[in-house]
C-alpha cells in the first residue's frame, strides 16, 4: 500500500491549483528496424549503493522490525491473549486479509502469540483474529483507522517512507534518495504483460528527486520513460515494451535495469531486473464485460409478478415504510427490532422477468441478483439449500419429498424442482432479450435449515457432514457464525481452502449445476459475485476459478472486495471485483463538505488505482456508490462527511443520520455521481432504484420496495414516488455510454484538473471510435474552462450532453462551460 497520490504543482506553474495530468504511454518498440544503439556497456552506468532505511517512527511494543536492505524488514507481530485462546492469526493488507494465511504461534509463559513476516516498506492495515472469530485492533497501537464494519484497524508504518506526507527531495542537486526508488515485479503495479508481445514497466522514485529516468534493455537499448503520475510523495514512470520472441520460443524475456539522472549524476538501480512471459501471462477479461452496464436487484423488493407465491404475511408494495404491520407489533416490537429485517413484500422471478422490458428500456444488460436459493430470509443470505431456487420466488411446493430423496454427496440424486425450472427459463428470456444473469455465490456459509448443518446438529461427530462447519465444541454444542450471527454457520477452513474434501466437491457440483444446467452451458447463468471472498483461503478460489473457467470460459467472476483488489485480480482469481474504492474516493469529492478533497487529489487517487489493477481489469470492475451494504447514494449526498459507509445506521451508530427524503441539491450531486459512472473507466453498477431517486440509510432502508409508476400513488406520495427527471437523466446517459465506443471500450487520460473550479476533464479515446471528452464540475457554481488537447485529439468538438452545437480548438486549447453540480460531455470529430 502506498500514500494517496495526488497531482504535483511545480513553482513554475501559471496556475498553481491547475494540474494538466497526461496518460500517454510511451511505446518502447524494441523491433528490427525501431531501435537505438545497443548497450556498449553493461550495465550502462554505476549502480547506485544499496541503503538500509534505518527511518521507522516508534513503532509499538507488538511489533519489532529490522531492516534487511532498502525496500525490506522483519517483522514480529505479537499478541497477548487470553487464557484458553487456541489460535491467533495476523490479518491485514499484507495478505489480503486471509484469514489463516498467518498464523501467530504460541503461546509462550505469558500468554503472548507471535509471528515473524518479511515485508516490503509502505503503510499497512492489520487486526489480530483470535480463535476464528474475534477481531481485535492492535491494543498496543493507538493509530488506527474505520474499518468500513464499524470497528477500527491499526496502522503499521515501515520505514521513513511510511512517515512522509510530502517528498523531500530536490531535483537538480545531483542527489538521488535510493530509498524512494521501486520496481517489485510481478506486481502488476509495476510490470504487467498487456499483450502477447508487450510489457508495461512502471518505476517510482520520490517526486522532485531526479530529472530523468530511463529503462536500459539488455542488448537492446535505452529508451526514456515518462511521467504518469505526480504525487507529493512518489512518482511513478511508465513505459511500454514490445518484446520480440526468441526464435520459436513461446517464452519472451527482458534483462533490464534503470537509469536515474540527476544534476550531474547519473546511476543505475542496484538490481538487475529479469521479466519472462508467455501470451498466458495476459490479464484477461470476458471481452463482453467492458460492455456491461449492471444492475443490482434484491428479487423480494423488485418486483411481485405472482400472488401465487406469496409468503402467508405480506407486507403491501405501496405501504409507508416506517408503519408496521398488525402482525409487526406484537410482542411489542419495534420498526428497527426485527419487524424491518423480517418483513417480505413478495417480489419474485415473475416480476423481474416483467420488468425486463423496463430494464432493455433504461439501458442495463447485466443483472446482478443477490441469492435466490432457498432460504428462510427475504434476503437468502442464510442459505437453506444451494440446490434449489426458493419457492417464493418461484413455484410455490412442498419441498420435503425432493430434499428426503436427494442425497448432498450424490449429485446424481438431485432433482429439478419446478421453481428451479422457472428459473432457468427466466435465464433463457432475459438471454434472448439480450441479458447477461450472474448469481450471487454465498459459499462462506449457510443457513441453519441447512439440511448439512442439520445432520450435524442431530448426530454430532457422527454426521457426513461433520468436517464441513467450524464447531469449537460439540458437548455442548457450540460453533462459530458469520459475523457472528448465530443463523449463519460458517464453513471450516484451513491453508488451502475448506477443512472438508466434500464440501468442496459439494460446491464444486453447485457450481456446475447452475452453469450448466444438463450439462448445457447455454442453459446456465452468466458469472458469479463472490459474498465476503476475503473469508475464503485464497487457494480455494484459484482453484474454483480454473472450474468456471473449464465450464465455461467467458463466464465472469466478480468479488465482493471493499478495499484495494491487486492480489485478487491477478489472473488466478478474480475477473473484477466490486469497486468501493471508485465510491470512496467519488464520495468524498463529490458529497463532502468539510472533508471535501480538492479535485486534484481525486483524480489522482483515481490513477493510483488504475495503476494497481491490470489494464483488462480497469475495463470490467464494477463501479458503483451504493449496495444493498451501505445507504443509498443519495442519502449519502444528504449526510455528507462521514467515513464511506460509516455512521450510516440510525438504529445503532447514528440515531442522528437524516433519514428524510433527500433535498434537490443532494439529488444534483447523486446525478453527477451517476455521470461520472457513467463515463469513467470500468463498468457502471446500478443498484436498483437509484434511477428512479429511491433513498435511505443503510440496511434496512437502503432496502425498500422498488417505486413503480403503474402501482401507485403509494402512502405518502409526495416522498415515495418515481422522480421521472431522474430516470430521464439515467437512460439519457446509458443510450449515451452505448453509442459511444469510446465511453465502453476506450482508454483513459486525465486532461486537466482545476481545484479553483473544481472540475475535472478527461478523455476516452479508442482505436476505431470518436474519442469522447468529459468534464466534471463538482462546484455550485458555472464554470468554464481551458482545456490543453493533446496531440492526437481532433480539434473540433461536439456537444452530446450539457450543451449544443459543437466547439472548435485555438492553439491547441478548448474552452468548455460546465453547469453546477453537472457535466459536459463532447464527442471528436466534425458533426
Amino acid at each position: 500500500m502506498i500514500p494517496h497520490l495526488q497531482p504535483h504543482h511545480s513553482a513554475d506553474s501559471m496556475q498553481p491549483s491547475r494540474r494538466v495530468l497526461l496518460r500517454s504511454t510511451v511505446i518502447l518498440a524494441l523491433l528490427s528496424g525501431a531501435i537505438p544503439a545497443v548497450n556498449a556497456a553493461w550495465p550502462p552506468a554505476e549502480p547506485l549503493a544499496e541503503a538500509t532505511d534505518g527511518g521507522n517512527a516508534a513503532l509499538p511494543e507488538s511489533i519489532r522490525a529490522a531492516s534487511l536492505g532498502r525496500d525490506t524488514w522483519s517483522c514480529t507481530f505479537r499478541f497477548r491473549a487470553e487464557a484458553g485462546t487456541r489460535q491467533v492469526a495476523a490479518v491485514g493488507s499484507f495478505n489480503a486479509w486471509d484469514r489463516t494465511a498467518t498464523p501467530l504461534s504460541g503461546p509462550d509463559e505469558d500468554g503472548t502469540w507471535s509471528v515473524k513476516l518479511q515485508l516490503t516498506t509502505g503503510l499497512y492495515e492489520y487486526k489480530f483474529l483470535v480463535d476464528g472469530e474475534r477481531w481485535f485492533p492492535d491494543p498496543a497501537n493507538r493509530e488506527r483507522v474505520p474499518d468500513g464494519f464499524g470497528g477500527q484497524n491499526s496502522i503499521l508504518r515501515l520505514g521513513r517512507l511510511a512517515q512522509l506526507s510530502r517528498s523531500d527531495a530536490r531535483r537538480g542537486d545531483g542527489q538521488i534518495d535510493i530509498v524512494g526508488l521501486a520496481h517489485q515485479p510481478p506486481q502488476p503495479l509495476y510490470v504487467q504483460a498487456v499483450g502477447p508481445d508487450e510489457v508495461s514497466l512502471r518505476y517510482r522514485t520520490l517526486s522532485n528527486d531526479v530529472e530523468r529516468v530511463t529503462l536500459a534493455v539488455q542488448n537492446v537499448g535505452e529508451f526514456p520513460l515518462e511521467a504518469v503520475v505526480v504525487g507529493p510523495v512518489f512518482t511513478f514512470y511508465e513505459g511500454r515494451v514490445q518484446v520480440p520472441a526468441n526464435g520459436t520460443a513461446r517464452v519472451r524475456s527482458l534483462v533490464y535495469t534503470f537509469v536515474l539522472e540527476d544534476g550531474d549524476l547519473r546511476r543505475c538501480d542496484p538490481n538487475i531486473y529479469r521479466y519472462s512471459f508467455t501470451a498466458a501471462s495476459v490479464f484477461t477479461a470476458p471481452d463482453w464485460a467492458r460492455d456491461a452496464v449492471w444492475y443490482q436487484i434484491m428479487p423480494d423488493r423488485f418486483r411481485n409478478g405472482s400472488s401465487t407465491n406469496d409468503p402467508q404475511l405480506l407486507r403491501p408494495w405501496t405501504s409507508e415504510w416506517f408503519t408496521l404491520s398488525d402482525w409487526e407489533q406484537r410482542g411489542g416490537q419495534t420498526f428497527y427490532q426485527n419487524a424491518a429485517f423480517e418483513r417480505s413484500y413478495g417480489g419474485d422471478l415473475d416480476g423481474i422477468e416483467q420488468q425486463l422490458p423496463y430494464l432493455r428500456a433504461l439501458g442495463v444488460n447485466t443483472l446482478y441478483l443477490t441469492p435466490v436459493f432457498v432460504a428462510p430470509s427475504y434476503h437468502k443470505y442464510d442459505v437453506g439449500n444451494y440446490l434449489h431456487i426458493c419457492p417464493s420466488f418461484g413455484v410455490k411446493e412442498d419441498l420435503s419429498a425432493v430434499l428426503a430423496s436427494e442425497d448432498l454427496l450424490a449429485p446424481d440424486t438431485w432433482q429439478w424442482t419446478a421453481s428451479d425450472r422457472r428459473f432457468l427459463d427466466f435465464v433463457q428470456v432475459a438471454h434472448e432479450q439480450g441479458f447477461r444473469i450472474i448469481l450471487d455465490g454465498v459459499f462462506n456459509h449457510v443457513g441453519i435449515t441447512h439440511p448439512a448443518f442439520r445432520d450435524v446438529q442431530t448426530n454430532t461427530q457422527r454426521s457426513r457432514f461433520a468436517d464441513w462447519f467450524d464447531i469449537t465444541s460439540w458437548e455442548p454444542f457450540a460453533y462459530r457464525g458469520w459475523a457472528g450471527f448465530a443463523h449463519m454457520p460458517v464453513f471450516a477452513r484451513n491453508s488451502t481452502g475448506f477443512a472438508s474434501d466434500t464440501l468442496k466437491e459439494h460446491l464444486f457440483a453447485i457450481t456446475r449445476r447452475w452453469m450448466a444446467p444438463d450439462g448445457d452451458p447455454s442453459k446456465g447463468i452468466d458469472g458469479w459475485r463472490l459474498d465476503v471472498p476475503n473469508d475464503v483461503p485464497r487457494a480455494f478460489w484459484s482453484e474454483w476459478r480454473r472450474l468456471v473457467k473449464s465450464i465455461n470460459p467467458d463466464a465472469l467472476i466478480t468479488g465482493e472486495v471493499w478495499t484495494r483488489a491487486d492480489a485478487w485480480l491477478d489472473g488466478e482469481h478474480f475477473d473484477a471485483v466490486m469497486n468501493y474504492e471508485f465510491a470512496r474516493t467519488a464520495v468524498q469529492w463529490l458529497f463532502d463538505r468539510e472533508r471535501k478533497i480538492p479535485v486534484s487529489v481525486a483524480a489522482a487517487r483515481f490513477a493510483e488505482l488504475r495503476l494497481a489493477y491490470p489494464q483488462a481489469a480497469n475495463h470490467v470492475v464494477q463501479n458503483l456508490i451504493g449496495s444493498h451494504d451501505t445507504d443509498r447514494m443519495a442519502s449519502m449526498a444528504q449526510n455528507p462527511d462521514r467515513e464511506f459507509d460509516r455512521q450510516n445506521r440510525v438504529q445503532d451508530n447514528n440515531p442522528n443520520y437524516d433519514n428524510r427524503k433527500p433535498s434537490a441539491d443532494s439529488y444534483a450531486r447523486a446525478r453527477l455521481a451517476a455521470l461520472l459512472q457513467m463515463t469513467y473507466l470500468g463498468a457502471p453498477l446500478i443498484y436498483y432504484g437509484d434511477e428512479v431517486g429511491m433513498w435511505g440509510a443503510d440496511d434496512p432502508s437502503s432496502r425498500k420496495p422498488m417505486l413503480w409508476e403503474d402501482l401507485g400513488p403509494y402512502d405518502q406520495p409526495e416522498e415515495n414516488a418515481v422522480d421521472t427527471a431522474q430516470l430521464a437523466f439515467y437512460r439519457e446517459l446509458i443510450r449515451l455510454r452505448h453509442a459511444q465506443p469510446a465511453l465502453r471500450r476506450g482508454e483513459f487520460r486525465s486532461l486537466l484538473t482545476d481545484d479553483t473550479a473544481d472540475v475535472w476533464v478527461f478523455a476516452r479515446h479508442s482505436d476505431g471510435a470518436a474519442p469522447v471528452i468529459v468534464a466534471l464540475n463538482a462546484s455550485e457554481l458555472e464554470r468554464s474552462v481551458r482545456v490543453p488537447l493533446p496531440e492526437g485529439l481532433p480539434a473540433t468538438w461536439t456537444y452530446l450532453y450539457g450543451g449544443q452545437g459543437g466547439i472548435s480548438a485555438t492553439a491547441g486549447h478548448v474552452t468548455i462551460r460546465v453547469a453546477p453540480l453537472n457535466g459536459t460531455i463532447l464527442v471528436g470529430g466534425e458533426p
